[in-house]
């Protein structure tokens, strides 16, 4: 056989990293497990291995080979005693290793940043790792795991608004509460993004639907003189988000309100409507439902802002926004990804106009449209 007609070598090396991809993950989650980027920060110094073994609570052998790890996956910074980088190549009976937190460790998962992304991760960690591990149960049925497997955080809310004359159990307001908390690290730098992102000089006032912590909310004004805000979600929602607002003093331009958005009236006084990870979490005819109520609240010239992991036209990806897709099946009884075509429809038919795409942070994009 000749060369031109051999058959091209496809090599298993990315089947083998899709496979595994769960080791690096579960490695990053025990760290934080730890707080261990916290505990080193708080050194103030370079740790040996020996230090760092001290700080871990581990033995010998598992605080080499996790430290090793967690050099390998760029959350440890390595040097050598007295000199610079450590060699690749060099090997010393005694090891001159030093530890400190990486640069990427540092802005996330030290506890003291405004960045911090501990708490989603433990939050994955504690609750999703287990709901994945049924997937294929809920690709089978068409049905989120349940709640106690890790999986249906749509039900923690169908319970704070199940009975309006009972306040919902103490566990139910907990897990809320945490989630929102766990949203906010995450949320920062697409907030900021947004804040500069879009012109709102010619706007005052902007309701943020299904707002959580209210950080969107909070860098929009912070960044705008003109702007005003109301944040919009279940009371132990509200209940946080009027903490993030306290801590910022904007208590005077940002407020709550507590509100069922599918079956009560939208607030009738903004000009900026802005949804961010919500479409994703129900079904087109729900979102359409919500599109119209939003459309109605605002007046003419007013604007809507959604902000989603968009799927491409094609449904080839990204993979961010694929898998987000998969999650929302463990996640919720009908919520899935969208393309900007699929969501520019539903704003269309509605009656918006000049429909536009940005990039905004990572993986999020924001679509605006106008009234």
């Amino acid at each position: 056989m000749s060369k031109a007609t051999e058959p091209k070598a496809i090599s298993p090396e990315p089947i083998f990293q899709m496979a595994t991809s769960y080791w690096v993950s579960k490695t990053l989650m025990t760290a934080v497990e730890m707080d261990l980027f916290t505990k080193l920060k708080n050194t103030s110094r370079k740790l040996s291995l020996e230090e760092l073994q001290s700080l871990m609570q581990l033995e010998s052998r598992p605080a080499d080979i996790f430290a090793t790890a967690l050099a390998s996956i760029g959350l440890l910074k390595v040097e050598k005693r007295g000199t610079d980088t450590i060699s690749k190549t060099e090997h010393t009976a005694e090891d001159e290793r030093l530890f400190s937190n990486s640069e990427l460790a540092d802005t996330f998962l030290v506890k003291e940043q405004d960045s911090y992304m501990g708490d989603i991760i433990a939050m994955f960690d504690k609750r999703l790792y287990k709901a994945w591990d049924k997937l294929i149960e809920s690709l089978r049925t068409n049905k989120p795991i349940p709640l106690n497997e890790g999986g249906d955080a749509e039900s923690l809310f169908r319970k704070t608004i199940a009975d309006h004359n009972q306040p919902p159990p103490s566990d139910v307001i907990q897990q809320i509460q945490s989630f929102t908390t766990a949203m906010y690290g995450i949320s920062v730098g697409p907030a900021l993004a947004l804040s500069r992102a879009i012109d709102f000089s010619k706007h005052n006032r902007m309701m943020d639907i299904g707002g959580g912590s209210g950080v969107y909310a909070i860098e929009v004004v912070k960044a705008h003189h003109n702007m005003s805000a109301i944040v919009i979600d279940l009371e132990p929602v509200c209940q946080i988000a009027n903490q993030y607002i306290k801590k910022f003093g904007l208590e005077n331009r940002i407020k709550t309100k507590s509100l069922d958005i599918f079956n009560q009236d939208l607030p009738n006084d903004c000009d900026v409507a802005f949804l961010s990870f919500i479409l994703h979490d129900y079904n087109e005819l729900k979102n359409r439902s919500l599109v119209k109520k939003i459309f109605d609240s605002l007046p003419d010239g007013g604007i809507i802002i959604i902000s989603e992991w968009l799927l491409n036209d094609e449904k080839t990806g990204p993979i961010s926004s694929a898998l987000m897709g998969l999650n929302m099946m463990i996640e919720t009884e009908g919520g899935r990804g969208y393309t900007f075509v699929e969501i520019s429809k539903m704003l269309k038919d509605t009656g918006f106009i000049d429909i536009r795409k940005h990039t905004l942070a990572g993986p999020a994009s924001i679509m605006v449209a106008q009234k």
